[in-house]
């Protein structure tokens, strides 16, 4: 009896092993495709937070391209284009309106509306201009640079997408700037041979946009070596080309051997002005061709995103049909069926038959015996 208590408890305890093995091995692959699938939504926020930056970027670039030449235009006292200004201004609000609060642009897009509309109403010139102007441009290139931040495009980690970012956010601005304030101080110190101060100051604003120029083409040659877009290069080189020109023409190789000669304060503004358009031009593409890098890189987040959920789902399912078979198993192994009896029921039935049969017999020749002595004993009397 305990082998039969035995052999019958055996698939109860198979079915009890393999559904806690089926329950641990679920829940792990849970675990897995959980953790997997947050990781994967937390990078495409971060990628579609940068592709937010990228599009508010790009009328901030614009702005600040009206603001180098509206500063410079007041240092020589020519007439601002206040349209031109407040319609670049303008064109910030919508992105602002749906990015503004997460990149935190409100309040300070309003603290250089406020400053600019300020300048407008003083219309100073001369040194006064430069002073005003300076600081807003300032504000503007500041801005830029929290917008850089609050998108995480700064801490972006792919080469080719993060040299594009620095070349538009940061090397650019600050080529329009240099270039624009070294062509004030030129204007300022009236035009003719420099000394003293003033030479110092528009060397090195010069060397600057040099500098920044060099870099600027470096990495954007970098990023090409290394993005897996196959038109990227083709699309930035006659940009980068017609902007490395306007630089050398503004801060050419001799420059340092010709630092004490006169210089003209029309040449420099009109190359300046030159520096500032082919740099715009080269900053919106670049900021493009970020989108672009983005957008693959959000297409390629979304289907991981379903390639996780659809393994995931068939996980389950599969762990339910698995589970659903050791169930059906288990009835068949360990309890009786509807169509026929269990054994252990049908041998009960022949122990009691075999013994009822057993006992009749005995009954039966106790009788035979019985009158077998009887007829023996009257035959003996």
């Amino acid at each position: 009896m305990a082998k039969a208590g035995s052999r019958a408890g055996r698939p109860t305890m198979r079915k009890v092993v393999v559904v806690i093995c089926l329950v641990t091995i679920g829940g792990l692959f849970i675990g897995v495709a959980r953790q997997s699938l947050g990781a994967t939504n937390a990078t495409a926020g971060v990628v579609d937070l940068e592709a937010d930056g990228a599009a508010m970027l790009h009328p901030m670039t614009t702005l600040l391209t009206e603001l180098v030449t509206a500063q410079s235009a007041a240092v020589r006292g020519d007439r601002v284009q206040q349209e031109t200004v407040r319609t670049a201004m303008s064109a910030l609000f919508e992105p602002d309106a749906q990015y503004g609060v997460v990149l935190q642009t409100d309040q300070r897009l309003e603290d250089l509306r406020a400053q600019i509309e300020a300048a407008f109403s003083v219309a100073a010139t001369g040194s006064a201009a430069y002073a005003t102007w300076s600081a807003i441009v300032d504000l503007a290139v500041d801005l830029m640079r929290v917008i850089g931040d609050t998108s995480h495009l700064v801490h972006d980690p792919d080469l080719d997408s993060y040299y594009l970012m620095e070349a538009a956010i940061v090397r650019l601005p600050d080529t329009m700037v240099a270039a624009g304030r070294a062509a004030d101080v030129v204007e300022l110190a009236g035009g003719n041979e420099l000394a003293g101060e003033d030479l110092v100051r528009a060397a090195v604003l010069r060397f600057n946009v040099a500098d920044h120029a060099e870099r600027v083409s470096d990495g954007l040659l970098t990023s090409v070596d290394f993005t897996a877009n196959s038109q990227l290069g083709t699309s930035i080189a006659p940009r980068l080309d017609e902007f490395r020109a306007a630089a050398d023409a503004f801060s050419p190789p001799t420059m340092l051997h010709d630092l004490a000669t006169e210089v003209d304060a029309a040449t420099m503004a009109d190359n300046a002005s030159l520096v500032f358009a082919k740099a715009a031009q080269l900053s919106h593409l670049l900021l493009t061709e970020l989108q672009t890098l983005l957008q693959v890189r959000a297409d390629d987040l979304a289907r991981q995103q379903r390639s996780t959920l659809i393994a995931g789902a068939a996980g389950g399912v599969l762990a339910v049909v698995i589970l659903w078979l050791v169930a059906v198993s288990g009835r068949r192994d360990g309890g009786p069926s509807v169509d026929e009896p269990s054994t252990h029921v049908a041998r009960g039935f022949a122990s009691v038959g075999f013994q009822r049969g057993a006992r009749d017999a005995a009954a039966s020749g106790s009788r035979d015996m019985a009158g077998t002595g009887a007829r023996r004993s009257g035959n003996a009397q």
